[in-house]
């Protein structure tokens, strides 16, 4: 996003395909409105993002320095199977897993009944968990977040 643009959702659906899986960069591909019965189009102008700067940090007093002055963060984490199936409460994994595989985007922190956590928008849809957001410890790395 710093050197390229994105395009905001409404005008590029988000498919988990790329130049490695089957995706194509077109102008298409990039923007296009449909409207019933007829064909697709490029708009003319639509709405898109790109960061202004970006770094490098990590641990959890940094990670919270950087949300509280600028906003949400990005970063990767591991995925042990029972992430997979989180539906509520502030998940701890216990089997070690800290093999970094999926990104995800830390909107914010708090404590619930004495445990820390970062609070985590995912990709997976709001059938997922609390409505396409998990709680995940903080401060001892887990799932490799920090």
């Amino acid at each position: 996003m710093y050197n390229n643009e994105v395009t905001d959702e409404t005008c590029s659906i988000y498919t988990a395909r790329g130049l490695d899986n089957g995706g194509v960069c077109s102008a298409m591909t990039i923007c296009r409105n449909c409207n019933p019965g007829e064909a697709c189009f490029v708009p003319d102008q639509y709405l898109v993002y790109q960061v202004d700067e970006y770094g490098y940090f990590g641990g959890e007093e940094a990670m919270m320095q950087e949300i509280y002055q600028r906003g949400p963060i990005a970063c990767g984490i591991a995925v042990p199977e029972a992430l997979e199936e989180y539906t509520s409460g502030v998940y701890c994994d216990d089997t070690g897993d800290q093999e970094i595989v999926h990104d995800i985007e830390i909107v914010g922190y708090g404590e619930e009944d004495g445990q820390k956590y970062w609070l985590v928008r995912n990709s997976w849809g709001t059938y997922w968990g609390e409505e396409g957001f998990f709680k995940v410890c903080r401060g001892t790395n887990n799932i490799a977040i920090e």
